[in-house]
């Protein structure tokens, strides 16, 4: 599992929490934790990936659209405890009808401290006016504002210890047109002699090297990703190529695969990959059907006709960008010409 998926897993369970710090309910415990991890879930999914199952797939998440999610799966749990009322004692199924309202105006104030700023220093403020407001619509246990801070202060020690960067290698990020960032890894040594930087150079050429350095550049992509995600911040594209060699190696390619797999990742991530090896491998080509994109890496140096090469690539609909990684001077201009339909536009390497 990548670390956003397991950051967003933690984040679902500690809002729960929220919930339980919030209210207590001990003969219906265990359905009250079922409601609030349906709340929990829906606005987590629908905040983050983009998941609706009461709007259409088309609508932008706002807080109205929230909202409505809420409505739409309190609706669906009343609708699913109707259907087992005939098991249900009648002073069961009133109380766990009372419970799905309950859960929905707690998860409404677990969401609006989930938007809350907080800091050490404006934390009682920002939180009294929220549970002033919460404990008109349900009744607060005593001590909810102290058990809030005190999961909120853990999550914040967790968000920290996630984020603390890698002391022995950096992110080099490479910008090009489209938001595009490409991502090269850079150790983090200090000063060698020209013999022990030969070493190292060579060292790092090694197949086994290099797919340990393509494995640890997602992770810490993970990590650049999350701290976007958790600061509110513009995620841009970011772009990692992969040696023909790794790609066809499955075994780690699903490695590489499993690190990527979550819808945000998969959005802003690109797995460089020519076109011959991608075109030639049905089992590649099926992980476009998963949502994982691709940039095509082609050398034109010693092909003739430009404009079919493209045209080719472009209509295969397998790639979101191609990356020009050479050509001959004389045939820039063939490049300018060139307008492509599928894909989003054409990129020249700035290797070397």
């Amino acid at each position: 599992m990548n670390l956003v998926t397991k950051f967003l897993e933690y984040k679902k369970n500690k809002l729960v929490s929220y919930g339980l710090a919030l209210f207590s309910e001990t003969e219906y415990h265990d359905f009250l934790v079922e409601c609030l991890k349906k709340y929990i879930n829906n606005y987590i999914e629908v905040k983050y990936h983009q998941q609706f199952e009461t709007v259409s797939d088309n609508s932008e998440v706002t807080k109205e659209v929230i909202e409505e999610e809420q409505t739409g799966m309190r609706l669906e749990l009343l609708d699913d405890l109707s259907v087992k009322e005939i098991i249900e004692t009648n002073e069961g199924y009133i109380r766990k009808q009372e419970l799905i309202n309950v859960a929905a105006t707690i998860a409404k104030t677990i969401i609006r401290i989930d938007t809350l700023d907080l800091t050490e220093e404006n934390k009682d403020e920002k939180l009294d006016r929220v549970l002033k407001e919460a404990n008109k619509e349900f009744p607060l246990r005593q001590n909810a504002k102290t058990l809030i801070v005190k999961i909120w202060r853990e999550e914040e020690g967790t968000i920290k210890k996630i984020l603390t960067p890698k002391e022995s290698f950096t992110l080099n990020l490479i910008s090009y047109e489209g938001n595009i960032k490409e991502v090269k890894l850079t150790p983090q040594i200090k000063q060698l002699n020209i013999y022990k930087k030969s070493l190292v150079e060579r060292v790092y050429q090694e197949e086994k090297v290099t797919y340990e350095k393509i494995k640890l550049m997602i992770i810490l992509l993970n990590q650049l990703v999350l701290e976007k995600i958790i600061k509110k911040e513009e995620i841009e594209n970011y772009m990692v190529i992969i040696p023909d060699e790794i790609w066809t190696k499955k075994q780690k390619m699903d490695a590489i695969y499993e690190l990527l797999d979550d819808k945000i990742l998969k959005e802003h991530i690109l797995l460089g990959i020519t076109y011959n090896t991608l075109i030639s491998n049905k089992t590649i080509q099926e992980k476009r059907k998963e949502k994982y994109k691709f940039i095509c890496l082609q050398d034109f140096t010693h092909i003739n006709d430009i404009p079919t090469k493209i045209s080719n690539i472009d209509t295969s609909n397998l790639f979101d960008y191609l990356m020009v990684t050479s050509y001959k001077d004389k045939d820039f201009k063939e490049f300018e010409n060139i307008e492509v339909t599928t894909m989003k536009g054409i990129l020249f390497s700035k290797e070397g």
